[in-house]
Parts: C-alpha cells; sequence; structure tokens
C-alpha cells in the first residue's frame, strides 16, 4: 500500500527524510548575516542566541535586531518559533547598575526574563554558577540509589559487579553529563558534599558495607 501526501510548510516529523530535510533547512537560518556581537546555536530543533553587549542596553538593540531577522526568516519559510517557550537570561558579572530588566521581542510579544535557564539538560544562571545544576543531577541520582537499596542488602540480593555495572550504565552518566561545562561548581565545598553524598550512597551499596562507614 503506498500513500502520499504533499508537504507545502516545515518538515514532516518522524519520517525518515525528516532530519535531512530539517538540517538543510536549519542550515540556512545558521548562515544568516547576524550581527558580530550574535552568535546563534542549534542543536535538533532548539535555537540558542548569545548577544553580548558593552552594556545590557546594546546587547538588548542587538538581540532584538536577529531575533527580527529570525522572525522574518520563519515566515519566508512558513514556520513559527514559540515565543510562549522562548526566555531571556542576562548574563552578568556586575552586582547593580546594569542588571535591569531586558525588553527582548519575538514576534512582536515580549519574552519573559528568567533568573536561570535549562539548556540541553544543563541549568545556567546569570553568574554561571551551576549551583542548581549540581543539585537537579544528585536530585535525580537519590531516588534510583534508593530504588536499587531495596534489592542490594548486606547479605542478599544484588551482587557487588551487578550494581557496579549498574552505577556505570546509570548513576555515572547523570553525574558527569555536561561537566566540562559545569565542573568549577564543585571547587565550592557546598556543591562538592552534595556530590559525595550521592557517590557515597551507592559506593556503601557496591562495597555492602555498613551505613556507618565514613567517606
Amino acid at each position: 500500500m503506498k500513500i502520499e501526501k504533499p508537504v507545502t510548510m516545515g518538515c514532516p516529523q518522524g519520517s525518515c527524510s525528516g532530519p535531512g530535510f530539517w538540517n538543510i533547512l536549519h542550515n540556512l537560518l545558521l548562515n544568516m548575516n547576524f550581527s558580530h556581537r550574535t552568535r546563534v546555536i542549534a542543536f535538533a530543533d532548539d535555537l540558542l542566541v548569545l548577544t553580548r553587549g558593552k552594556s545590557t542596553l546594546g546587547a538588548e538593540n542587538y538581540a532584538n535586531q536577529d531575533l527580527k531577522k529570525i522572525e522574518n526568516w520563519a515566515r519566508e519559510n512558513k514556520m513559527h518559533f514559540n515565543e510562549n517557550k522562548s526566555n531571556v537570561l542576562l548574563v552578568t558579572m556586575k552586582t547593580r547598575g546594569d542588571n535591569r530588566t531586558l525588553n527582548i521581542y519575538l514576534n512582536n510579544k515580549g519574552l519573559e526574563q528568567v533568573s536561570e535557564l535549562k539548556h540541553l539538560g544543563i541549568y545556567f544562571n546569570s553568574r554561571f554558577s551551576f549551583n542548581r545544576h549540581v543539585d537537579y543531577i544528585t536530585g535525580k541520582c537519590t531516588p534510583i540509589i534508593k530504588m536499587l537499596a531495596k534489592s542490594a542488602k548486606l547479605k542478599y540480593g544484588l551482587g557487588h559487579r551487578a550494581l557496579k555495572v549498574i552505577y556505570n550504565g546509570a548513576i555515572e552518566p547523570i553525574l558527569t553529563y555536561g561537566a566540562l561545562v559545569w565542573e568549577k561548581a564543585l571547587t565550592k565545598q557546598n556543591n562538592l558534599r552534595k556530590y559525595q553524598r550521592v557517590q557515597r550512597m551507592m559506593n556503601i551499596k557496591i562495597a555492602k558495607a555498613f551505613r556507618t562507614l565514613s567517606y
């Protein structure tokens, strides 16, 4: 049985050729003539627009100019970027004076300015401290380890080798995902202790040791 359907806009989602068509289409956007202070990065259908300026006002102006270009490109290609799913994050080391609210627009609607932003599984904030990300990954690992605890008792249940395989395959990838970006956050003792707490919970299970064992 053969079915044909004409496609007049976008790329058919779930089709074999969809990713290839999307790469060709998206590549045109990435190669547009943006201002020299703007860099556009894409991953699948996620688009990140990075704009820098000597002041927040300057960055705001450049961002609005380049977002207008993106908006026009989308209209010409019968596409639409959702302004309700788009946010603005101001990254600055200044503590006062220049930390005002940014007026950034997409589709003639103001974008919400947030204090932190999750991009590709990593939490960013205005100072790149990554404290929130450490809380996120340690909080994600703890329930998994507690579930394993039900079948990894001292004298029965999963053995050392099986637990080590689970750690390497399920826990370690979560703990190390994107580490090149946020690893300096572990130089703070508070973040390091959270990380070590998770490692200790799993190491005790693997070693079949008592909970009173020191780190």
